[in-house]
């Protein structure tokens, strides 16, 4: 597997530095390769007309540990077309939960005469993985050039990866990721509590994302505003539970920000229903599931003008601030304006509220989005 399309330069020196990474995984991994080729082996092709879908033969299931990310869509899937471990004719994949060694799956798959359908997410760049992005993009470039058709979860996922990872060869088209607008439902009323209840929810890996949130925060307080800002998910960078600590301290936040562990699907509803908005603090996010989720609660959003956000947050349904639009670098969200944005949508809540569950019931819903992938498959297997 050669070197992905950059257009950013890297030095000699991160250039052998790469090569020698692929190298030594390569060797590391290769007793898991064999193995993988010899499950390879025993893939049957299913002639059934109907979509007999198969998820990489190791993709998460439900209750085995909290899903996350591209993990929950399988989820969804599943609930429509199960997953069957070796006569199938179509594999799923999703760029942000692929198995290990699924190239070696694919390829002995569609040998069999299966079909691939690819969802394609994020993928990395310069700005937050440095030289080494092309080593982490490997894999989705060498998948993305085999599917039969490719689900781009927005518009600015399809241009990362035309940039990034090259052109798709088969048919392709812009899919936003669902939500059960059922169960990701609103309180009857608006939360009843004269403090402003702001939520940051996901999983963080850069301590820019939570800390311009922050910063806004301790703005609003000095502004005579009574906010509280709940942030809840994991901190993933090294040492970010003392630095979170450290900026909290810091700002004088101790009494109004409250620090929770990593929720799971079921619980993230009640976790969304105690706010009344959403701060999304990520640069670059391609289709983040966070802000829907929110959004079929009831919550408006605020966050960045950049990534897939603009495709999924309608004005009447939140407000983006803006920030510079370049992959060197991810770059947080001025404070001032962050404060400014919620301002804004606290002076007219029940509007934004009311907006922000019609868009999302009627852009994101999961059951529009299965009966679409239905007709995915059906059209696929066709050829």
């Amino acid at each position: 597997m050669g070197l992905i399309p950059r257009p950013e330069r890297t030095s000699s020196l991160s250039e052998c530095f790469y090569l020698a990474l692929d190298f030594a995984s390569r060797v590391k991994n290769l007793p898991a390769r064999m193995e993988a080729k010899r499950r390879c082996e025993s893939i049957q092709y299913s002639r059934n007309a109907r979509p007999v879908l198969n998820y990489g033969l190791s993709a998460p299931r439900s209750g085995m540990r909290l899903p996350i990310g591209g993990e929950i869509k399988y989820l969804h899937l599943r609930t429509r077309f199960p997953e069957h471990r070796q006569d199938f004719n179509l594999i799923y994949l999703v760029s942000s939960a692929l198995p290990p060694h699924v190239v070696e799956v694919v390829r002995a798959a569609q040998a069999r005469g299966a079909k691939l359908v690819w969802n394609q997410n994020g993928i990395a760049y310069p700005g937050f993985y440095g030289d080494f992005y092309p080593w982490f993009n490997q894999t989705m470039a060498a998948l993305l050039p085999m599917a039969d058709h490719v689900i781009y979860q927005s518009a600015f996922c399809r241009d990362s990866a035309d940039r990034y990872l090259g052109i798709a060869r088969g048919s392709s088209e812009i899919l936003f990721n669902p939500v059960d607008s059922e169960k990701f439902c609103p309180r009857e009323n608006l939360l009843a509590t004269s403090t402003w209840e702001l939520l940051c929810a996901g999983t963080n890996h850069s301590f820019y994302r939570v800390d311009s949130p922050l910063k806004a925060v301790k703005i609003l307080r000095d502004r005579g505003h009574p906010v509280r800002l709940t942030i809840a998910g994991e901190f993933r960078w090294r040492d970010g539970d003392k630095e979170f600590n450290r900026a909290v301290r810091k700002l004088g936040l101790e009494t109004c920000v409250v620090h929770k562990p990593p929720f799971s699907q079921d619980k993230a509803p009640e976790i969304y229903r105690g706010a009344h908005l959403l701060l999304h603090g990520k640069d670059k996010d391609p289709c983040p599931t966070v802000p829907i989720e929110a959004m079929a609660c009831g919550l408006p959003v605020v966050g960045l003008a950049s990534g897939g956000m603009p495709e999924l947050v309608a004005p009447t349904t939140g407000c983006l601030v803006p920030v510079p639009q370049i992959w060197t670098e991810d770059c947080a969200a001025d404070p001032v304006a962050l404060a400014d944005a919620v301002e804004k949508v606290m002076s007219d809540l029940g509007s934004f509220a009311q907006s922000a569950r019609r868009h999302a019931q009627k852009t994101f819903d999961v059951r529009p989005w299965l009966d679409r992938h239905q007709a995915i498959f059906t059209e696929v297997l066709s050829r």
